[in-house]
Parts: C-alpha cells; sequence; structure tokens
C-alpha cells in the first residue's frame, strides 16, 4: 500500500501554535495518512495524538537537539536528552529501535555536520524537502544530491509549527501495512518519495524571524576562542 505521512509536526507542546487537536484535524483534512510528532525536548504531544489520533497513524518522535546537529527520533517511547554528543543521541534512538533522520541537512546554521562526517554516522534517512525551509527548491536539489551520494533514504515534512502548514509537505511511503514498525521498516529500505510543496511566504517569513536569535546563537558559538 501507498501512504502518504508528514514525518515532521510540532504541536502546542514544544514551540507550535497548533493544539494536537488541530494538528490532527488538519492532517485528516489534507488527506494524511499519517504524522510524525517531533515536539523538541519532550513526547507528551506524541503521546496525546496516539490516544486522540482516530484513524490516523501518529508515528511518536522528537526532534532532539545534539551537540553537532539535530536529529528527527522517529518510533521511540521514551524522551531522549538534549545536548548529548551525536553518536551517543545515535545510540539511544536505535536502542528504542527508533530511526534517526537528518533534518535540514544543507541549511546553513541549522547543520553542523558535513558530508565526510554524515557519511561515518548511522543515520537511517535524511530530510530532504521542508516545506518551511527557504529556497526550497535549492536545497531539495542539494539535499538529494547528499543523499544519493551517501545511498541514504530519503523523507519529507512539513516541519510545522502552526496547525494550517501539517502535511504541506510529506512522505510517500510504500509499505506492506499500517503499523509503525511496518511505516518504519519501509523508510529504512528507502521504500519512500517525496510529495507536497513549500508553504505559503508567510509562514515561512514567520519561521525566519523566530529561527534569527538561534542563528545569531550558532554565528557567536562558531567564533567563541577557546
Amino acid at each position: 500500500m501507498k501512504l502518504k505521512i508528514d514525518m515532521h509536526v510540532h504541536t502546542c507542546y514544544s514551540d507550535s501554535s497548533g493544539s494536537v487537536s488541530e494538528v490532527l484535524e488538519e492532517a485528516q483534512r489534507k488527506g494524511l495518512d499519517g504524522i510524525a510528532i517531533t515536539d523538541h525536548k519532550t513526547i507528551r504531544g506524541a503521546y496525546e495524538a496516539m490516544r486522540r489520533r482516530g484513524s490516523l497513524i501518529v508515528i511518536p518522535g522528537q526532534e532532539v537537539k545534539t551537540k553537532q546537529s539535530e536529529i528527527l527520533a522517529l518510533g521511540i517511547r521514551k524522551k531522549i536528552e538534549d545536548n548529548l554528543p551525536i553518536l551517543e543521541a545515535l545510540k539511544e534512538i536505535h536502542a528504542q529501535q527508533g530511526l534517526a533522520i537528518l533534518p535540514h541537512p544543507t541549511v546553513p546554521f541549522f547543520s553542523g555536520l558535513n558530508v565526510k562526517i554524515i557519511k561515518n554516522l548511522p543515520i537511517d534517512g535524511i530530510e530532504v524537502f521542508s516545506s518551511i525551509t527557504p529556497l526550497p527548491w535549492y536545497f531539495l536539489k542539494k539535499n538529494l544530491e547528499l543523499a544519493y551520494k551517501l545511498k541514504i533514504p530519503i523523507v519529507a515534512g512539513s516541519d510545522s509549527h502552526s496547525a494550517e502548514t501539517v502535511g504541506d509537505a510529506y512522505t510517500v511511503i510504500h509499505c506492506e501495512g499500517r503499523s509503525i514498525c511496518e511505516v518504519l521498516r519501509a523508510v529504512k529500505l528507502g521504500q519512500t518519495f517525496i510529495g507536497g510543496g513549500p508553504s505559503k511566504l508567510s509562514f515561512k517569513l514567520r519561521m525566519i524571524g523566530d529561527a534569527i536569535p538561534h542563528i545569531i546563537s550558532r554565528i557567536f558559538k562558531s567564533r567563541k576562542v577557546t
């Protein structure tokens, strides 16, 4: 079967304006088969979504901030602490039988990893398209080149921080069933391609404004003399 799943969604449990109910309603309205809830620092929103999912598939996850880069942890059941070394975070994700997905890998200031480092990490997938990324088609091309070069499966997601943008981008997954295990297995096997498109400019401008303090912090850290 072919499933449409937004693999990168935030809720009001972290930095989204969308409640769990609003996120689930929008996913259904846009005809998705499922979503991955990937809040920062918590999986409480994912558990609430799993309780209230109706016919949707809800993959519990977390966007984990490691010392080197952010990682999407999909299929986990326990929160993973931030600011771990990336190898330790990946080990914890895999210990929970989860998948480790590298989001926005080529966007400046949002990934501290280069091709050589990524090549030597046990990454299960690369998010090649995010609907809120600036210059989306430019970064899609760069991300696809990276994924194909390293032979790593591809996924897409909205990186939604408001209910309206849920499902703007999603992953199309060919899998044998609708269980979380079957979906994650298909992703790991690379039985995926991308769907959807960019979010509206108004949402992107809002996200850029919210990201400016994060970018400034990254710049100062990179210049800090140790």
